[in-house]
């Protein structure tokens, strides 16, 4: 019984028990990091979609709230006005003309009768080649 004493506690004080030892040790020390790398590169990915669904739900509550809008009656008589050109009944439009100081409708006089002489003076092929390539042949 003694001998078996003295084997075993040679065999927890040798070498090879203490260099398996370390094997075992670094192993689970490197699985272990890596699970704790994974676990973080895993709650990155889990935050930035989070953060993704509240943009999404976000986004999706004013779809909802144009979607509303859209439905209204407002919105109807809105789009009918600007769109349509369409009045109330007994409303009268007023179109205010955009002012132009005297030097810009020289210049644009000037313009449209420089363009005019010179349509003039050209060939009818040339003057559509212009006005689509916008080019002086």
């Amino acid at each position: 019984m003694w001998g078996n004493k003295n084997l075993g506690r040679r065999f927890l004080s040798s070498k090879i028990l203490l260099i398996a030892s370390l094997f075992v040790l670094i192993f689970f020390s490197v699985n272990l990091a890596k699970e704790i790398i994974n676990r973080r590169d895993l709650q990155q990915e889990i935050n930035k979609y989070l953060v993704q669904l509240d943009d999404l739900n976000k986004s999706n509550q004013d779809l909802s709230g144009s979607i509303e809008y859209f439905k209204t009656m407002a919105f109807v008589e809105n789009e009918a006005r600007t769109k349509l050109n369409l009045k109330k009944p007994g409303e009268q439009i007023i179109i205010v003309p955009e002012e132009k100081t005297p030097g810009q409708a020289a210049a644009n006089t000037s313009l449209v009768n420089g363009l005019a002489d010179q349509t003039a003076s050209q060939p009818n092929y040339l003057n559509w080649w212009n006005y689509f390539f916008n080019q002086n042949l």
